[in-house]
């Protein structure tokens, strides 16, 4: 398993929101497993998001995706250049 998070401002949070669900049918496509958006609880403008991914090699590479890289610009009305971390999970426990 492997997770793909992307850090980026937004200018509008409904106008990502809106370009983030179509992008639905191309994420899928590209082999991710799931996402959730996460907003700082101080600036609702700082968004993150958590991308799934069955390995390291499919996250990095959507993350590498022109696709993606536009549709953030459209998702973030080109306020800032998203950062991208790619995790592989090496370990879980119950607590």
């Amino acid at each position: 398993m492997a997770l793909l998070i992307i850090e980026h401002r937004v200018g509008d949070y409904a106008t990502f929101e809106e370009v983030f669900m179509d992008d639905q049918g191309r994420r899928r496509r590209e082999g991710c497993l799931g996402a959730r958006v996460h907003r700082v609880a101080d600036d609702p403008n700082d968004v993150w998001v958590v991308l799934e991914f069955d390995t390291a090699e499919h996250a990095r590479r959507h993350a590498e995706g022109l696709e993606l890289h536009e549709a953030i610009k459209w998702a973030t009305s080109n306020v800032s250049m998203p950062h991208f971390v790619v995790l592989e999970q090496m370990m879980e426990t119950d607590a």
